[in-house]
């Protein structure tokens, strides 16, 4: 018989309780410095989804993090490509290249006029020098800092470096090539052709998606100094069989897309050290636990990253990779 102790692995933590960790002891000090962690939060009903998922978007908000989630139901988490579009798509890209502008100019002695002053004609008139003599100072420490970042993707430090350039209004990058790099950070349909006149000659893929996102976030906060908090619902994963076809809405996940889904996210766990400024929080149903078909012990690769060895019967450990809120899995004999 088992007894109604504590269950194994399990957390007495509530939903506001671990939020409030997570901002203290992850978004307070250590992410904002550079670091990253991937945490599996199971939740185990939609009254503690609903208060965890608030409590982390306020938690993130009041740190000035950028919040993303990704539902899968919605997002084709399956597909990194996919994942990585979901952030890029909720990031200001233009504002980031005008930070990083703003911060060259200033870099090389010329302070631009405004915040919203950063051509070369604006910049050189205002601090009375030659033109000529401003852009090539510009583009000289643009290429410095972003071309020669070796923490960036080769192809990402040239389409950041396309944007800056695009903010300087020199004619040297056109509007309709800007929107060209845009639309390829943000994975969306472009032609080929104009990427190509901005030096970028292939699509973010499956291939690539993971280099760029480790990009971005370490773009991101060497310009911004926040970092970013991704939350990824896998509850639909749990989902076995599809529903009649009129009940149907959003993503479905065969077997094999779990174990694809399981791959990316043990991708990111092992990224950890390349990432910056990134909390990952990934938040399952308990069923996905336990269940050796479509739950974590279907990829062991995955599964023995993340679970919970040591167990102590009578205090959570907020710190683990896998974490319980205000749900049971098993009690203690």
């Amino acid at each position: 018989m088992r007894g109604s102790g504590l269950p194994l692995g399990g957390t007495g933590l509530s939903a506001e309780a671990y939020a409030d960790f997570v901002a203290k002891e992850y978004l307070g000090d250590y992410v904002r410095g550079g670091g990253s962690a991937v945490r599996f939060i199971v939740l185990g009903s939609d009254d503690v989804t609903l208060r965890w998922r608030g409590a982390l978007a306020a938690a993130a908000s009041a740190e000035g993090y950028l919040h993303v989630t990704a539902d899968a139901a919605t997002v084709r988490v399956h597909l990194v490509d996919q994942l990585y579009a979901a952030v890029a798509r909720r990031v200001d890209w233009r504002e980031l290249a005008q930070r990083q502008v703003r911060a060259v100019w200033k870099e090389i002695g010329l302070p631009p006029v405004a915040a919203d002053g950063l051509a070369v004609a604006a910049v050189a008139a205002y601090n009375e020098v030659d033109p000529r003599e401003a852009a090539r100072s510009v583009r000289r420490r643009l290429e410095t800092v972003l071309l020669r970042d070796s923490s960036l993707a080769r192809e990402f430090r040239l389409a950041a470096l396309r944007l800056c350039q695009a903010e300087l209004q020199t004619g040297e990058v056109t509007e309709v090539e800007r929107d060209a790099v845009l639309a390829w950070l943000r994975v969306e349909p472009v032609a080929l052709r104009v990427l190509r006149s901005a030096s970028l000659h292939t699509r973010i893929g499956r291939h690539n998606a993971r280099s760029i996102l480790v990009s971005l976030a370490a773009w991101r906060a060497a310009i911004a100094g926040t970092g970013l908090v991704l939350d990824v619902d896998l509850a639909r994963l749990a989902v076995a069989r599809r529903p009649p076809v009129e009940q149907r809405a959003g993503v479905y996940y065969s077997k094999a897309a779990v174990l694809d889904v399981y791959e990316v996210l043990r991708q990111l766990v092992d990224a950890t050290d390349t990432l910056r400024s990134v909390f990952v929080a990934i938040t399952l149903p308990p069923d996905l636990v336990a269940d050796d078909a479509r739950g974590l012990p279907a990829y062991s690769a995955l599964h023995l990253r993340i679970i919970d060895e040591v167990r102590d019967r009578r205090r959570a450990n907020p710190f683990a990779a896998l974490v319980r809120l205000e749900t049971r899995m098993e009690a203690t004999p």
